[in-house]
């Protein structure tokens, strides 16, 4: 039996990317084209590869057994096609603002000493980046996208809790229940210019509670919270290294959020972009503690 290689390609891409319009994009031909390639392929086999599905095609049992054997050839194409090649050029990774400064920018400055020809571009900003735009190459997002031909993964939870400064329970009421926070200031989001539901933390105590100085800049709040204007919900990443902070209520207001990492289909198997995929996720194995707050 002779398989078509370049069947094999179709198959691997709409087996990632999951539906007609995506895949035929990333191969650069028409829907049609694609649609046809995988007729071909499951022809040529005797097997049905593909079920349609209200999410895009998904892989039969037959289809499943034979994406690993397909990826193996892949894997040997590339290292024929490009033997040898040291790792360079750019990537681009796109980050929430306070977990790309405070947890990122020192590991990847000490991983990129090891890689020369390497560029590593981090942006930390607080807003969403989109990958569909080509903004980056790699996301660590808090949301986690419902669509799009992207491979996700979960890079880690992390936690976050209510901290003050020193001084300001120095100076203000003693906090013992939930119900003495109404008699204090807080920091938080600018509701109108949050880029993600998940950011709503203080609005989930079952408290009416309104802030006193408000931005969408995580490190300008936990600076503020550090300053006495308030109380406030920071990641533990981002508090725990500061001695001037202390923990409040640390039982009742504790919330555990997820980063998500995902690129592009059609990136997954650059080896740069292998490379510093790999680097991070097992950065956030190594980090729980830190990340998690225990």
């Amino acid at each position: 039996m002779k398989v078509d290689w370049d069947h094999l390609r179709f198959f691997l891409v709409l087996a990632r990317a999951k539906t007609l319009t995506n895949t035929a994009r990333l191969m650069g031909v028409e829907h049609s084209t694609v649609s046809r390639r995988i007729q071909s392929l499951e022809q040529s086999l005797g097997k049905q590869l593909f079920k349609r599905e209200a999410t895009g095609y998904e892989l039969t049992s037959e289809g499943l057994a034979l994406v690993p054997r397909v990826e193996q050839m892949e894997q040997s194409f590339l290292q024929i096609d490009q033997p040898h090649n040291p790792l360079q050029g750019r990537v681009r990774i796109g980050t929430p603002e306070g977990f790309g400064t405070t947890f990122l920018a020192r590991l990847l400055a000490e991983f990129s000493q090891h890689y020369p020809l390497l560029t590593i571009d981090l942006i930390p900003i607080s807003k969403m980046i989109k990958l569909s735009h080509r903004e980056a190459d790699i996301v660590i997002s808090i949301d986690r996208p419902k669509s799009g031909p992207y491979i996700i993964t979960r890079l880690s939870n992390y936690c976050l809790k209510l901290y003050a400064s020193k001084r300001y329970l120095a100076q203000n009421a003693s906090i013992e229940c939930l119900q003495d926070l109404t008699e204090h200031r807080f920091i938080d989001y600018i509701d109108d210019l949050v880029y993600s539901s998940e950011l709503y933390c203080l609005e989930r105590l079952p408290l009416q509670l309104s802030a006193c100085f408000r931005s969408n800049s995580i490190l300008a709040q936990q600076v503020a919270v550090s300053a006495g204007a308030g109380l406030g919900i920071l990641p533990v990443f981002l508090a725990s290294d500061k001695p001037e902070l202390e923990e409040v209520l640390s039982d009742e207001v504790c919330f555990t959020h997820t980063f998500w990492m995902l690129t592009l289909v059609d990136l997954q198997h650059e080896p740069r972009i292998k490379l510093v995929w790999d680097f991070l996720r097992k950065q956030a194995d190594v980090q729980q503690k830190l990340l998690m707050g225990n």
